[in-house]
């Protein structure tokens, strides 16, 4: 029934937009489909646990999307891209998401009702866009959109999985904002002020999540490729209310970030950012906490021999690093200094970017985040084998910043090799392969066979665990 909802929505779209478009030419149709095939293994690094949760899976997802952008009168124009996202064939065994454990997948569904929206089709775009809106400069966007600045370090994406239609929320086509945007553009500078929802709860009462930002962007090109901007994004957090102290998570983020080319084949870049404000952790926290937070992320790329060789390669460099809290000093009385990663866009590892944010690791009693407590080096080039074949590789070393478990003083977190190619079949299709390997460090303290949790003070083992990840994905675009 759904489905055929769907087709009759799409059909009445059609049957609208033909004479529009017919009569303005001012209609256009753009979209993609990907299909992936995705495998884990030892995801938790804890072959002893048998199969639970992501540790071994093996499944089928895909990404429909369709845009509408209609240009309309008077510098007026409205966006709106429908998508339906699911994983093949899932059932419903009571757990409230996908189940695809122990290299499963499940067939045959009994009845639509089971399949976690497999035919739903969502809104992920629909906003209005009013160029010269009262003056020149000034262009406002009003509804929901996507939002990325610079490099996308502190905004770039909200993950979201509206029905829990997928198990691999890092692959999910919805990373919109419902926002307002007022964009001023004085060459070379462009001002940037946006006012997000990103969580209305009730709606009689206090307790959203808002984001609030100003962005000053500098184009200055013409000094060897050189770019700078500066920004202000303040988080008002009200969603865990608090009824001892008034005080609710607020983050205010200033940062600042530029890039320059020294030699035309070689492109610097560094971004620093500071996170203050006030962190409430749950409903009885006695004391306000002071936020006190910084991250930054320096590194570079050469190009050197690209010109000079057939395979075109390119190599390159980076170091990031987000603050972390010292477990010991984890308490209310003390400030809080770990890094939260906001609605970070950049994605720097395969595996290990997501622990602890969509997928749940072995280190039980204090499980590392792929987005804060860490420094990472990473080693990264690319080949070009085929005109329209690019392999692209690289090498992360991740290490905690402060100590994060009582259990272990261990800082070792691991190493992870992302290889990956694209190969453009056509203009319009394309095919990909992503292999990553994550091996766990020191820190990991995994329990014996016989599953006994180290907190009870038995004797444990430290094994050094593989997780694997098999990504292949067929994308066509339109």
């Amino acid at each position: 029934m759904k489905l055929f909802k769907g087709l009759c929505l799409i059909a009445l779209a059609i049957a609208f937009t033909i004479p529009v478009y017919a009569e303005t030419q001012s209609i256009k149709l753009s979209g993609d489909l990907a299909v992936r095939y995705i495998g884990h293994e030892n995801y938790d690094f804890n072959s002893y646990n048998g199969d639970v949760a992501d540790t071994d899976s093996s499944y089928f997802m895909t990404n429909a999307e369709a845009q509408l952008d209609a240009d309309l009168t008077d510098n007026v124009s409205v966006t709106l891209r429908m998508v339906n996202q699911h994983d093949w064939n899932v059932s419903d065994i009571g757990l409230g998401a996908p189940n695809h454990f122990d290299n499963d997948i499940h067939v045959g569904l009994a009845s639509p009702d089971d399949n976690y929206g497999e035919y739903d089709v969502l809104v992920d775009l629909a906003y209005v866009t009013l160029k010269e809106f009262f003056f020149t400069p000034l262009t406002v966007r009003i509804g929901k959109q996507d939002l990325w600045f610079g490099k996308g370090f502190i905004v770039g994406a909200d993950y979201q999985d509206p029905n829990g239609q997928i198990e691999a929320d890092e692959f999910t086509s919805f990373t919109s904002f419902k926002a307002i945007r007022a964009t001023w553009d004085f060459e070379p500078w462009t001002f940037d002020g946006v006012f997000a929802m990103i969580e209305e709860n009730e709606v009689q009462a206090d307790d959203d999540e808002q984001l609030y930002g100003i962005n000053a962007a500098c184009d200055l090109s013409e000094y060897n490729n050189a770019e700078a901007e500066v920004y202000y994004w303040f988080v008002k957090d009200d969603e865990i209310p608090n009824y001892i102290i008034s005080k609710e998570n607020r983050i205010h983020c200033l940062g600042a970030r530029g890039s320059f080319d020294p030699h035309k084949d070689i492109t610097l870049w560094g971004e620093g950012a500071v996170q203050l404000g006030t962190y409430v952790a749950n409903t009885v926290q006695t004391q306000p906490r002071e936020r006190e937070a910084y991250a930054f992320d320096v590194g570079g790329e050469c190009r050197l021999w690209k010109e000079q060789y057939a395979w075109k390669p390119v190599v390159g460099t980076e170091y990031i690093f987000y603050s972390g809290q010292n477990e010991p000093t984890d308490r209310v009385g003390n400030s809080f200094h770990g890094w939260n990663r906001m609605f970070r866009g950049k994605v720097d590892s395969a595996i290990h970017e997501w622990y602890n944010v969509f997928y749940v690791n072995g280190m039980p009693t204090a499980p590392d985040n792929g987005g804060t407590n860490l420094h990472q080096i990473i080693l990264m080039g690319s080949l070009e084998p085929m005109d329209n074949l690019k392999v692209d590789a690289r090498y992360i070393n991740f290490r905690l910043h402060e100590t994060a478990s009582m259990f272990t003083d261990n800082k070792d977190v691991g190493n992870e090799v992302d290889l990956e190619l694209n190969y453009e079949y056509t203009e319009d299709v394309t095919f990909g392969l992503l292999s990553a390997w994550f091996w766990s460090g020191d820190y990991y303290v995994i329990p014996e066979e016989e599953n006994i949790h180290p907190a009870f003070g038995t004797e444990t083992l430290k094994h050094k665990q593989i997780a694997s990840e098999v990504v292949a994905t067929c994308k066509v675009s339109f």
